[in-house]
């Protein structure tokens, strides 16, 4: 059998950046590094190695629980990342996925143990993002990151 070619599509323009892609971790560090070259190129806020960081660890977080919790690593489906640039002075992420969604409200309010190897997404997103949220089905995560100097 004929080995499936993994989808990787970026369109990109002065001020978003769309990613859709087969649903595997490979894939993750690419978007990654893409978002990155771009945000570095487009705006001054991330050349503060405190921003860099924040929109890197969340993204990260966000495009890894999609693709194994969301897709469940199967890399038929597809994730759409898209990112806009608002006004130089922030940033809103969708992060989509074609699972079943999950009962987000559930998680809002827990607090994980430190150590604790799963579970840490919504604490992440809450402590470097400045607002995050899910569609109702919960199969779409929205960010949005304003910078401060």
């Amino acid at each position: 059998m004929p080995k499936r070619t993994r989808k990787f599509e970026m369109i990109q323009t002065e001020d978003t950046i769309d990613i859709r892609f087969s649903s595997c971790m490979e894939n993750i560090d690419a978007v990654c590094q893409a978002v990155t070259r771009y945000l570095l190129f487009r705006l001054a806020a991330v050349q503060r190695p405190d921003h860099l960081f924040a929109v890197n660890l969340v993204m990260r977080e966000g495009l890894t629980n999609a693709v194994l919790h969301g897709n469940k690593n199967d890399d038929t489906k597809d994730v759409r990342f898209r990112l806009k640039i608002v006004d130089d002075l922030s940033i809103h992420v969708e992060i989509e996925d074609q699972g079943s969604g999950f009962d987000w409200r559930k998680y809002r309010y827990c607090q994980f143990p430190l150590a604790a190897d799963h579970g840490r997404g919504i604490p992440i997103m809450q402590t470097y993002f400045t607002r995050y949220a899910f569609n109702e089905k919960g199969n779409i995560l929205f960010l949005q990151k304003d910078f401060t100097f």
